[in-house]
């Protein structure tokens, strides 16, 4: 590739990009011809029928308790987050502490640069959770059992793990800001209990979940 192909804000950039997915297009209907497979059999009734089961899988997945509660969370805590009130309540406190005496300057600088990293930490996975459960809610509802029959992993058991590492990672996040803003302590709890009980429902849901090994990052 030119030094023009490469750079993302040139025109040839673009030009490039759509000229290897129409030598993708015209590789794959070549390949189809050659292996005898029509890619326009798809009627617009069984077109149809795909879109409502669609439709159907992702309205019973809203229903399910973890989507449910895993939105609750994502809602009450950006609340929460967006609390300005409590963040300049906070602030104020700093300034006190520092100007009493009771605090210095690094220590405030640690403390409010922790804070600021549970945030974004929270932040980070606060629609995440949900997004990965209802992904992995809906692919176990199209398990045909193909890939356990054939020795693979189930790809909603490695949707259901990120999810359960995004909500062990907000819990320890959450329990941490606890101890540096306790006027959010009754919110904050219930966030946690929220959390939980996600948990323990996703676990039973997706007992595999945990064994999950995501390449890259779990093999040894």
């Amino acid at each position: 590739m030119s030094p023009e192909e490469q750079d993302i804000n040139n025109k040839a950039f673009w030009n490039k990009i759509g000229k290897n997915f129409e030598d993708a297009i015209r590789l794959l209907h070549k390949a189809a011809e050659d292996y005898g497979i029509d890619l326009n059999t798809i009627s617009k009734e069984e077109s149809d029928e795909y879109t409502r089961k669609g439709k159907r899988d992702r309205g019973a997945a809203k229903n399910n308790p973890v989507a449910k509660d895993t939105w609750l969370y994502a809602d009450k805590a950006r609340k929460l987050l967006e609390n300005e009130e409590l963040m300049k309540e906070k602030a104020g406190n700093m300034v006190r502490n520092f100007e009493m005496g009771i605090q210095n300057k690094e220590q405030l600088s640690v403390e409010a640069g922790t804070i600021k990293d549970c945030q974004e930490i929270i932040g980070w996975y606060l629609h995440f959770i949900h997004i990965k459960f209802m992904r992995a809610l809906m692919g176990k509802m199209d398990d045909d059992g193909w890939e356990e029959a054939n020795g693979y992993q189930k790809d909603s058991d490695g949707s259901a793990k990120i999810a359960l590492i995004g909500i062990d990672r907000s819990i320890e996040a959450w329990t941490l800001l606890m101890q540096y803003i306790p006027a959010a302590e009754d919110e904050i709890i219930e966030l946690l209990a929220l959390l939980q009980k996600a948990r323990r429902m996703a676990e039973a849901e997706f007992p595999k979940a945990h064994t999950f090994i995501r390449p890259g990052f779990d093999e040894q």
